[in-house]
């Protein structure tokens, strides 16, 4: 496996989400890889999409629902390399959410 600081998932899912759940699966990623949260923000849309973000010390993790085509994308980043938990944070979201398709776009942002 490539060395991957960036991991970009396009999530189809089966069921509604809420702000709780997409906010539980962030806190057990920053623990599977292992960074420091400095912020939580987040806005709920009035049709119940949303968008959470957490600012990092090593940079961001952020999710986009759109409740319309119950679309789900999750962008995680980091200054740390983190290949060995890709396949984690995968199973976390396939055990955690209701998911009919998914898409991983491991990355490595570099000059």
């Amino acid at each position: 496996m490539k060395n991957t600081n960036h991991l970009v998932f396009d999530i189809k899912l089966k069921n509604k989400i809420k702000l709780e759940d997409i906010e539980k699966l962030f806190d057990k990623i920053v623990e599977i890889i292992k960074v420091r949260v400095l912020k939580k923000e987040n806005y709920v849309f009035e049709n119940g999409g949303l968008t959470l973000f957490y600012l990092l010390a090593e940079s961001h993790i952020s999710g986009h629902y759109r409740i319309e085509d119950d679309y789900l994308a999750l962008d995680i980043y980091s200054c740390n390399i983190f290949s060995w938990s890709e396949q984690k944070i995968k199973n976390l979201l396939e055990n955690n959410l209701s998911i009919s398709r998914i898409k991983v776009k491991p990355l490595q942002r570099k000059l």
